[in-house]
């Protein structure tokens, strides 16, 4: 039953999928939107391949996911030490929590002109803000991870007298696991978002810059197999985080 379901899902995404695509690249051929507004997808594949058969997009390319990979890093790790704090010290945890629920009310990219100043016009103030803006959601999820460590585990830790190292190892990182990686894929998104975001206002190359300059250059071909491609890298980075949890925490485990 739930692999006939599956089935249908996947069968369910590949048909939307497919009719989306199939509409990129009907509606500009049949005179459905404006020419100067959406170029055909064959027309931006064409043109992303010849980018990067050519070497032109790749500076670009290596530049954004690096500082995707970056920041992801970063906010998964501080996340991580941060929602366990959250969690051993609920007084800080009370205190803090109605500014960590309503954080993303915040503009974070307002910031940036103050980063600019203190590290310069470079990489390190992209990483920051994406950082910034992806390092909550794993804070949050873990915190709420470890709330669901049963206190029977714990207590079977003490039995066996294991430091707290080897219990945050065995016991309560295993546990937290399933909402640590909920709140690493929504880091992957913010992560994402928060350097392309930057790369519009900060930088001097990249997959952002790469898609205002063609903007501002009327070259919609470019722009839009720019666009394919920041689509491509998000979809990668979250598959590969996806592997990762399938990995280290199979279904099986999760049952």
């Amino acid at each position: 039953m739930s692999r006939a379901r599956d089935r249908r899902v996947l069968l369910t995404r590949t048909l939307v999928i497919a009719a989306a695509l199939a509409l990129l690249e009907i509606a500009p051929r049949a005179g459905m939107v404006d020419a100067l507004t959406l170029v055909p997808l064959s027309d931006m594949v064409v043109t992303l391949g010849g980018g990067i058969g050519s070497g032109e997009m790749l500076p670009h390319l290596f530049s954004t996911g690096a500082m995707i990979l970056g920041s992801f890093v970063l906010a998964g790790v501080s996340g991580v030490v941060i929602g366990y704090l959250l969690w051993r010290y609920t007084g800080l945890r009370r205190a803090l929590d109605p500014y960590l629920t309503s954080y993303y009310a915040l503009p974070v990219f307002a910031f940036y002109p103050v980063l600019v100043a203190i590290f310069g016009l470079n990489r390190t103030p992209v990483v920051l803000l994406a950082w910034a803006y992806a390092s909550v959601a794993v804070i949050t999820n873990a915190a709420i991870g470890f709330d669901s460590v049963h206190t029977v585990h714990l207590k079977t830790a003490r039995v066996y007298q294991l430091s707290a190292w080897q219990t945050l190892r065995r016991v309560q990182l295993p546990a937290a696991a399933p909402h640590v990686f909920a709140g690493l894929k929504l880091a992957v998104t913010y992560s994402v978002i928060g350097v392309i975001a930057s790369e519009f206002i900060l930088a001097t190359q990249g997959l952002g810059w790469l898609v205002s300059f063609n903007y501002n250059s009327f070259a919609l071909a470019e722009m839009y197999a720019s666009i394919l491609l920041v689509m491509a890298v998000a979809v990668l980075v979250t598959s590969a985080v996806s592997l990762l949890e399938r990995r280290l925490w199979p279904k099986e485990r999760q049952a």
